[in-house]
């Protein structure tokens, strides 16, 4: 799957029309800045929860990923 970012002037009306059609016609996989995506929302949780590793510092924290 393709990722693209859209950037438009939400005050004109043609831009804002093209991209109702893209929603509307559920082809596309729309994430807007305003809604969190379910990963964003699960990080959240997470972090919420405490389930958040805390490196002591960048090489810790380099040996955590490569784990």
């Amino acid at each position: 799957m393709a990722v693209i970012t859209i950037d438009y002037d939400a005050r004109n009306k043609m831009a804002r029309a093209i991209v109702r059609l893209m929603e509307e016609s559920g082809l596309f996989s729309i994430l807007k800045d305003d809604e969190p995506n379910e990963t964003t929302k699960q990080a959240i949780r997470d972090a919420k929860a405490g389930k958040t590793y805390k490196a002591k510092n960048f090489d810790d924290l380099v040996r955590y990923l490569n784990s």
